[in-house]
């Protein structure tokens, strides 16, 4: 489970942020890869040279990410879309063939604007690529963002891929990106407005305490509960002056998600929880973060480390 949302401040900064909820336990370290540091893929040949990128990322023989963002400020995260996500077998069309958990650094190593990803992924397929700590083949889809605002969701399902503007600026899980469209209708009457005094039979009825207007809110952490949750607290907040109040912002609205410990277990029964939250400002190429067992935001800043390099760095 993971959620996700994009923001935009009142001085054009743009911001990417998502939840890394999960329970395998990740054990990430903060990871820059510089332009000549080689990238090595399962099923793709090794990139020798490609755009500088950073992000939390887990040491599988080689690094894997699930987010970051690159020196031009594309930023992309992967999240989860169990019983959605459908790949090839193989390349049919003489295509490149790229494993699902690959996605984000095929994309940040090698493209600068949302536009180019689209195309990208018309270049390549997408194929059905155990991940080895996890055992299975992670079924995947994709949000994308640039410094000019620009957001997409990626979806490849049984019926191909799909495309779409994230014009809402949400995502979390399945069901699909479309079908949580048409969920948002059920939740148009959330406001965040006190309800009025009611007369009913010449009884007055008044709400109890502030809040009123959210009655409905979905409170669990189902992944259409989530989406809905988080859209609301997203509208709902006060608009960034600027990529400071933006990140804080950020963190506030994905708190209403955050999952602790024990809330969520799984039928292994293992414990699904908010491991890490990362918010990547596009203009700034930052990348903040705070991990699960503290609440303290730590900011890499991709431009303050030597893009030229030939290893990664890890921070």
């Amino acid at each position: 489970m993971c959620t996700s949302i994009t923001l935009n401040s009142v001085d054009q900064k743009y911001l990417l942020a998502r939840t890394m909820d999960f329970s395998f336990n990740l054990e990430p370290e903060m990871v820059v890869f510089p332009r000549e540091s080689a990238l090595n893929f399962d099923l793709a040949e090794s990139l020798q040279q490609h755009y500088a990128f950073a992000g939390l990322a887990k040491d599988i023989g080689s690094y894997y990410i699930a987010d970051g963002i690159n020196e031009f400020g594309l930023t992309g995260a992967a999240l989860y879309f169990e019983g959605c996500a459908h790949y090839a077998k193989k390349s049919t069309k003489d295509q490149i063939e790229i494993a699902p958990h690959e996605v984000i650094m095929w994309m940040l190593a090698q493209y600068k604007t949302v536009d180019e990803v689209k195309k990208a992924f018309h270049q390549i397929t997408v194929v059905e690529k155990p991940l080895e700590f996890l055992g299975t083949v992670p079924p995947l889809h994709w949000v994308f963002s640039d410094e000019q605002g620009n957001s997409i969701i990626v979806e490849i399902m049984e019926d191909g891929l799909h495309i779409e503007e994230n014009n809402l600026g949400v995502l979390t899980n399945s069901p699909d990106y479309k079908w949580h469209m048409t969920n948002v209708r059920n939740f148009i009457g959330l406001d965040p407005h006190q309800v009025e005094a009611r007369t009913i039979f010449g009884q007055e009825f008044k709400p109890f305490g502030q809040g009123s207007g959210t009655f409905g809110l979905p409170g669990d952490y189902t992944p259409p509960s989530r989406f809905i949750k988080t859209l609301y607290n997203k509208i709902s907040s006060k608009k960034s002056a600027n990529a400071d109040e933006m990140v804080l912002s950020a963190m506030h609205i994905l708190n209403g998600v955050d999952i602790p410990k024990g809330n969520v277990i799984t039928n292994r029964q293992t414990i699904d929880f908010t491991q890490y939250t990362s918010y990547m400002v596009n203009n700034d190429r930052s990348y903040f973060y705070r991990m699960h067992d503290s609440l303290n935001i730590i900011r890499v800043n991709l431009l303050d480390h030597d893009l030229d390099g030939n290893n990664v760095i890890i921070l």
